[in-house]
């Protein structure tokens, strides 16, 4: 197969797009982290389906913001995908490449990538140079608010759906419950046994003094990484911390671009956590997986887990996707098209384009679509 980069050069004239917008998607309870919350929704609010001249479409999670990139390619004219794409990144440069008109861009530009592989009728990580149709997968949640009931109960339904890598939450009400989370730590390090993986994510909270004294509470219990222990683009912080931390430094879930990975990589950080989602471009994400393995760091990647999914499929058998059950779960149970989860991995379906994509009509027929645009 032809490296996917050769179809950049394709033209193309996009001739409408669909942009449907849920109702809140509700969660069982509501879920809080390290220094965010209630979060009471599935943070996913609206659905793309765009067209070309031959009545393929690309679709995207988004939000309403892409209205404001779509207006600037349903104009009539033919362009190669990476001319649009180049329109387009300069076209928000006032907004920065660090913020959320970058987000958007990144999602049109998945857009773009299911229409490609749509056309070469792969699904997109075929397309994309997978060798592979399954990923390994790693279990998140155990939010700061669960009672100890609740924090058992998660633990237990996340080993029984056959995972062994566990991300929890710490750094309670901002970091004032010490002893508390130390407890917490220690119980779920009983509760998944000595053989899985335990990680931790304090969600940017602290400065690296602050982050080396939690460090040193819980390094005994084994700690595979920390994740996000300093604001993201901190770098002072991050490199004090990483000299001196027992436990490996995960960061980038945070960057809207690939620069910022170059500079966590100078830090010492021993994880890139780059979103496919979160960033400006397809490329954005596969450069900053060459930088990884370039340097022999871990990769995991979250976000839209069924999505990212198609991404992590294309690297190395270690890397993983990070999977936000409690937050998650929901957004996937509107899918008519996802990957199968099975004893901690996602086996990726067979149809061509994205791996994941929801029944709009049986949605809309349920009542739970918004709103419906032509555009």
């Amino acid at each position: 197969m032809k490296n996917y980069k050769e179809s950049y050069q394709k033209k193309v004239k996009f001739v409408r797009a669909e942009l449907y917008e849920f109702n809140p998607l509700k969660l069982p309870r509501p879920f809080w982290d390290s220094t965010g919350g209630p979060f009471e929704t599935v943070p996913a609010d609206y659905w793309l389906v765009l067209y070309n001249q031959d009545g393929t479409a690309g679709q995207c999670p988004c939000s309403g913001r892409i209205k404001q990139l779509l207006k600037l390619i349903l104009n009539g004219e033919m362009k190669t995908y990476q001319a649009w794409y180049q329109m387009l990144y300069w076209s928000i440069r006032n907004n920065g490449f660090s913020g959320e008109s970058a987000v958007e861009l990144g999602r049109l530009d998945l857009a773009f990538h299911d229409m490609l592989a749509k056309e070469e009728n792969l699904p997109l990580h075929r397309f994309l140079g997978a060798k592979r149709d399954w990923v390994h997968v790693y279990a998140s949640g155990c939010g700061t608010n669960l009672t100890e009931k609740q924090l058992e109960e998660e633990v237990k339904e996340f080993i029984d759906g056959g995972y062994t890598t566990f991300k929890m939450k710490i750094a309670s009400k901002f970091g004032t419950q010490l002893a508390k989370d130390v407890e917490r730590v220690k119980m779920v390090r009983s509760l998944i046994g000595k053989e899985a993986k335990l990680a931790l994510d304090a969600n940017q909270l602290w400065k690296a003094e602050e982050a080396m004294t939690f460090a040193e509470h819980v390094e005994k219990y084994d700690i595979a990484w920390f994740e996000e222990p300093v604001q993201s683009y901190d770098m002072t912080e991050l490199e004090k911390l990483a000299r001196i931390s027992p436990i490996p430094i995960g960061m980038g879930e945070s960057p809207r671009c690939y620069y910022p990975m170059e500079s966590y990589v100078k830090a010492g950080v021993s994880q890139l956590q780059p979103i496919p989602t979160n960033l400006s471009s397809v490329e954005d994400w596969m450069r900053t997986k060459e930088l990884a393995h370039k340097n022999g760091l871990e990769l995991t990647s979250g976000g839209f887990s069924h999505l990212t999914a198609s991404f992590i499929a294309t690297g190395r058998e270690e890397d993983m996707v990070e999977y936000l059950i409690p937050v998650m779960r929901p957004f996937y149970e509107i899918m008519e098209l996802r990957p199968e989860e099975k004893d901690g991995k996602f086996f990726l379906p067979s149809e061509p384009g994205i791996s994941i994509s929801p029944d709009l009509k049986r949605l809309e027929r349920a009542g739970c679509l918004k709103t419906k645009e032509y555009l």
